[in-house]
């Protein structure tokens, strides 16, 4: 007697279920962290502009450097913690009075806006004219500008660190 096997048995029909929610499970890990390495590459990039941004204000007035130093008293220059809070409310067209120091402050309400965390990570800021990476020396023609904001859930995808760092070094 011939016995026909169409079809599949309940256990292979399990295996593949099995199978497949493994596969998608993965799939749905692998969404979450694509998503939080988006987010961190939009940070990084809103970090390059702002810095980018800063280094062109300095560059039209080199002095505004030492102003923003003036009021801070520590040698490191603290940038985030020197500048204005507030900013006029048209940043758009700026009168020619204070127009440096509302530049700045413009820069600063930036800096808020775009990066998670940035007040709370103000000393790490710093800006300032640099021989040496990561050195505040005050000498040379090279300027140094370093933004910090914190991470997104606590941690930078660079690393186990709290607070992201960009360094952008460029001669005026």
């Amino acid at each position: 007697m011939k016995r026909l096997t169409n079809g599949f048995s309940l256990l292979e029909v399990l295996i593949t279920i099995l199978l497949t929610a493994i596969g998608i499970l993965g799939m749905v890990a692998m969404q979450g962290q694509a998503i939080r390495h988006t987010q961190d590459s939009v940070q990084r990039t809103h970090a390059v502009m702002l810095a980018n941004d800063l280094m062109e204000i300095i560059r039209a007035r080199p002095s505004v450097l030492a102003d923003l130093q003036a009021g801070v008293q520590n040698a490191d220059s603290p940038l985030f913690s020197a500048l204005a809070s507030t900013a006029p409310n048209d940043c758009v067209q700026l009168g020619a009075n204070n127009l440096m120091s509302n530049q700045v402050g413009c820069w600063a309400q930036k800096v808020r806006r775009y990066l998670p965390g940035a007040g709370n990570a103000a000393n790490s800021f710093h800006a300032c004219f640099s021989t040496t990476p990561g050195a505040c020396d005050n000498a040379g023609a090279i300027v140094e500008i370093q933004i910090a904001w914190e991470g997104i859930g606590g941690e930078c995808m660079s690393g186990n660190e709290t607070v992201c760092i960009y360094r952008f070094r460029s001669q005026i």
